[in-house]
């Protein structure tokens, strides 16, 4: 019997994908004033193109941008990392059929929570300004602990928190190895959400596909 559904946020409860648009645009706008609609389109896909679907080091990143872009008296690097972590999570686009479904999961007796990997700030801007926390009976955010996904310990220790087994558990996300091998390892159920980045890599034939969040309850 599944007593808890639990979910990543990026690329399962919000397009992280039209998210990161939005920010680049504005990230752009700020740190060039008077850029042309050509120079912004190209820079913004150079954001895209080597941004790994936010798994990098941004630090490294932001110095590779800086080269690329020949940035003459940019901010540093770890200035640019800092305003990422601390503005990201403003451009938040939550998908349309999140809140039903985590209605009508509370509606049926399931509890409901987040697991995502993350700097502290960043991870509790993006819920903060979700609209999705009052739909949730835990938050973990792996910058606030001493371990993170895919390690099975976080998804325990959301299960101990929750008073819930691990095997009463579903895990929905996106990332073939930090969502699904790591809540797999943990005992826990999964499905994964085929979207974003990722969509498409690394398919396992035992874990179930989704392609919109509204499918999860079919399997409840």
């Amino acid at each position: 019997m599944i007593k808890a559904v639990l979910f990543d946020f990026d690329e399962t409860l919000q397009d992280r994908t039209l998210a990161f648009d939005h920010y680049a645009c504005a990230f752009l706008q700020e740190f060039f004033p008077g850029i042309t609609a050509e120079d912004l389109k190209k820079k913004k896909q150079d954001m895209i193109d080597t941004g790994n679907g936010g798994y990098v080091n941004r630090v490294e990143w932001f110095s590779h941008l800086i080269d690329m872009w020949g940035w003459k008296n940019s901010p540093s690097a770890e200035v640019l990392a800092r305003h990422y972590d601390e503005n990201f999570g403003f451009f938040n686009v939550i998908f349309d059929d999140a809140v039903p479904l985590l209605k009508e999961l509370i509606k049926r007796g399931i509890k409901t929570g987040v697991i995502t990997n993350g700097p502290s700030v960043l991870q509790h801007t993006k819920m903060n300004n979700s609209g999705l926390l009052p739909y949730m009976d835990i938050l973990v955010v792996s910058g606030d602990l001493e371990f993170a996904k895919p390690q099975p310990e976080i998804f325990k220790y959301t299960a101990d928190k929750l008073s819930v087994k691990t095997d009463e558990c579903i895990y929905v996300g996106d990332h073939p190895v930090n969502d699904i091998k790591g809540a797999l390892s943990a005992g826990m159920h999964a499905l994964r959400m085929n979207w974003g980045w990722f969509k498409d890599k690394d398919l396992r034939p035992d874990v179930l596909v989704i392609k919109s969040l509204s499918e999860v309850i079919n399997y409840v």
